[in-house]
């Protein structure tokens, strides 16, 4: 809904239009609804009334119908069964790997010109790109990355809206 409207400001960054902002915005503003709230039925009615009250102000704000609690509760309940047997505390699974003397890959994806932090912005992706976030993103500690591989390519290209300069 946003990118509908920002496209209509002329302030368009470009998306993919599945939701990954809104996800990290919901994280950063400490009201996502995690994996493991799925498993706390008792809990998660309240972290979804928590996640409403933002979303349906910016709805009402956009003229868009407000999301109802039962209609969330209902689709995130039905899907819990599925998804709950794949959580796990990562961090203890990659360094037991670890200790057992495996090897872990780690792979990225899209480049540092994406990046949050260290990319073109506004016209980045919603995450950190660069080889560091592999310790950050899966909780083993940043002396564990032994090697990192960078690929890099002879020219720029750019998925989506934002600065292009081999076309200027």
């Amino acid at each position: 809904f946003r990118e509908d409207a920002a496209s209509n400001s002329g302030t368009k960054i470009g998306t993919t239009r599945r939701g990954i902002g809104p996800a990290y915005e919901d994280k950063v503003g400490r009201r996502a609804v995690r994996v493991m709230d799925l498993a706390d039925l008792e809990t998660l009615p309240l972290k979804v009334d928590r996640l409403l009250t933002h979303h349906n102000a910016l709805r009402r704000g956009l003229g868009h119908p407000e999301a109802t609690h039962e209609a969330i509760m209902q689709e995130l309940t039905s899907v819990a069964g599925e998804i709950l047997p794949y959580m796990d505390r990562v961090w203890k699974v990659l360094d037991d790997k670890r200790r057992a003397g495996e090897r872990i890959l780690f792979e990225g994806a899209q480049g540092t010109l994406l990046d949050i932090d260290h990319g073109t912005y506004p016209f980045v992706t919603s995450s950190n790109t660069v080889a560091g976030q592999a310790a950050a993103g899966s909780g083993v500690g940043p002396g564990v990355i032994g090697y990192v591989l960078g690929i890099t390519k002879a020219y720029t290209t750019r998925v989506g809206e934002g600065p292009f300069p081999t076309a200027q």
